[in-house]
Formats: C-alpha cells, structure tokens, sequence
C-alpha cells in the first residue's frame, strides 16, 4: 500500500518534475481511486495504481489526452488477456500503412513488457508481505526465544554441576566431622573427653 507521497516518490524516479498537485490532478482525470482510507483520510494506492501512472506519464509524454489515456489504462487492466496497445488514435492513423506483421510485433513487445511491469508488482509486493512479516517478529522472535533458552539452559547446567561439586565436598567435610565426633566422650555437662 502507498500513500500519495509514495506514489510522488517513486514516480520522481522516471519524471523529476513530477509535483503533488500534477499527481492529484492525474489521480482525477485518469480515475485511478484509492484502495483504502484510512478514519484520518490518508488514501492508500495499490502496485497497479503505480503501473497506471506510469503507463499514463508515457501516453501524456506522447501528447494524448486525458480522455485517450483513460481509455488505454482501463482497458488494460480490465481485458489483461488481450493484446495491450498503447497507440493512441492518432498513432493510429500514422501507422496504417504499416504492414500487419510488424504491428503484431509491436502490439507483442507492447504486451511483454506490460507483462514484465505487472509481474514485477506482483512480486514487489510479495517482497513487502514477506518483509512485514518478518519485522513484525512472527518468524525471527521464536527463533531468538529458543536461542535465549538454550543459553538459559547452558548456564544452569553450569551452576547444577558447580553446586553438585560443593555438595559432594560438604558430605566428605560432614563425614570427617562425624569421625571426629566419635572420638571424644561426654565426661560431665559440656565437657568432653577423648577416647583412645
């Protein structure tokens, strides 16, 4: 999803000169709608909604009119199964005397590279899903939990087998003591005496 100054943003990439208001007014004539907005009005645009901006810039650059553009970019992206022309009528008019096959060759290469530009949005946004995805910690925080376990785990292990080691030496200390014990005989109150 893009807002409008993403859309500006990627389209500046192609058309330096490409301001807000000539973004907002394209918007309009070509009737590219949003797909979302938001409770504050921000308006969030689609991947094709890039591919028809791009693909309206180009026709706009070739001197069609509005009206014109709208046509081509609607067509396109409602028959996608059909060959995609970017001719305008006037273009139209010029290429009549152009033999048939190297028009099926135009309208092919035409069809390719508009192939090309949708498969690519597809896949861009793809890309975003997965990216999202993996910021959000769905993937990556269980992995770190587990690692963060294991650690957890080492360092217990490590402490059990240093009190097992303090233990065992406290019993050999108690079991010295004991035989001392043994050694010394209640005489009267608290005084002992040693046998021998």
């Amino acid at each position: 999803m893009h807002t409008k100054e993403d859309l500006k943003e990627k389209l500046e990439k192609t058309n330096p000169n490409l301001d807000i208001d000539t973004l907002d007014s394209y918007l309009k004539n070509w009737k590219i709608d949003p797909v979302y907005e938001d409770e504050k009005g921000v308006e969030y645009f689609d991947d094709f909604a890039i591919a028809k901006l791009n693909q309206g810039i180009i026709l706009k650059e070739q001197e069609n009119s509005d009206k014109e553009i709208l046509q081509v970019i609607n067509k396109e992206m409602r028959e996608p199964s059909r060959p995609m022309a970017v001719s305008s009528i006037k273009q139209a008019n010029i290429q009549e005397n152009i033999e048939k096959s190297e028009l099926k060759n135009v309208t092919v290469d035409l069809t390719s590279q508009t192939l090309v530009l949708l498969a690519e949005s597809i896949a861009q946004k793809i890309s975003n899903d997965i990216a999202d995805k993996i910021k959000d910690g769905g993937i990556i925080q269980p992995v770190m939990d587990i690692g963060k376990l294991k650690r957890d785990n080492e360092i217990l292990a490590k402490q059990v087998e240093k009190l097992i080691e303090e233990n065992k030496k406290i019993s050999s200390r108690v079991n010295l003591l004991l035989q001392e014990k043994a050694k010394f005989k209640k005489a009267f109150g608290s005084f002992y005496i040693k046998q021998e």
